[in-house]
Parts: C-alpha cells; structure tokens; sequence
C-alpha cells in the first residue's frame, strides 16, 4: 500500500514541480517564497498534507492517509493549478484581494 501511496502522491508533486518550472522560467514567482502564493503552496503540498499522506500510509492509517492527506494534496494542488494559469494567461503574479489587519483601526 505504501508504494501505491508514494507513486500516487508523485504524480502530484511531480506535476507541482513542472509548473513551479515553468513559472520560474517565465519570472512569475517572487522571491521570498513565503510572500509567494503559490510556493507556500508548493511547501504544503509537500511538508504538511503530502508528509501525512505518505506518513499515513505508511503507519496503515486510512484517516491521515486520505482525510487529512490525500484528500487535502488534492486540494492544494488545484489551488496551484489555479495560480498557475492565472499566471501563465495574465503573464504576472496576481495581487492580493484582501488585505491583512494587524487589528481594528
């Protein structure tokens, strides 16, 4: 079960490398990667929903495996993939809709 887990979350990471790619390739990703949408993305992908998916599956535990893993891999990565095409079709790095309070004014 744990390769088909490991093979599975790949296919994932593997497609969220190949955009990361393209998008640096192209000068659509900021520098600090922690200001950047998509590379703290790439980071959850990777280090919380991507580790308990694989560390799931590899402890046989289906509830970290799919709810709290591959479910939420899958999630992330369609947000990627949403950052993704809004840059590669405006040909720049989207601005943030909101802005962040440090309190009431």
């Amino acid at each position: 079960m744990l390769d088909n887990s490991v093979a599975l979350y790949n296919t994932y990471w593997d497609g969220a490398l190949k955009m990361k790619k393209e998008l640096a390739a192209k000068g659509l990703l900021k520098d600090d990667a922690w200001r950047d949408g998509f590379q703290e993305l790439m980071y959850y992908l990777w280090h919380h929903c991507g580790r308990r998916a694989r560390q799931g599956s590899a402890m046989n535990g289906p509830d970290y495996a799919h709810w709290h893993g591959f479910f939420q891999v899958f999630q992330v990565y369609k947000d990627m993939q949403d950052l993704y095409e809004y840059r590669i079709k405006n040909n720049k790095i989207e601005e943030l809709s909101t802005v962040m309070s440090t309190g009431p004014e």
